[in-house]
């Protein structure tokens, strides 16, 4: 009976040890893989910026010709600006990102948390000077 028991006994056992959590290399992968999504989702808005900046510089090189004032055509000028500084934002980011294969566990999961960091600011950054340009696009729009 008791050798029943014990065999019965034995697999879970065998689970409940195997269950013990996050491998060192599961964990680096996962953290990996969610500073890829954050800059996958920072990537997305790489057309939108090079778009708002398209239409930023045409409302204000219309407005020039037409003799606006200087104030607006200077705000247009830094929203363009700030569009410019966030795409050279990514690209620096993506530049510097290395792959920590070579890092050991730590090492490398302390390096995966800089970069996340580094990349959410570029996100919140990007989405910001987004949002800044298309208000200041919208406040300024010809009227068709």
């Amino acid at each position: 009976m008791k050798k029943l028991i014990l065999l019965l006994a034995l697999p879970f056992a065998i689970v409940a040890g195997c269950q013990s959590g996050p491998t060192e290399a599961e964990q680096k992968t996962e953290l990996e893989n969610h500073v890829m999504v954050v800059h996958d989702s920072a990537m997305a808005n790489m057309g939108t910026i090079i778009k708002m900046r398209r239409n930023l510089q045409a409302l204000s090189d219309t407005l020039a010709t037409q003799q606006t004032d200087t104030a607006t055509i200077t705000k247009l000028q830094q929203s363009v600006t700030g569009l410019k500084a966030a795409d050279e934002d990514m690209m620096n980011w993506m530049r510097n990102y290395k792959a920590p294969d070579t890092l050991k566990h730590q090492q490398a999961m302390d390096y995966l948390q800089q970069e996340l960091q580094k990349i959410e600011k570029v996100k919140v950054t990007m989405d910001s000077t987004i949002k800044a340009a298309r208000a200041i696009y919208q406040q300024h729009e010809p009227k068709n």
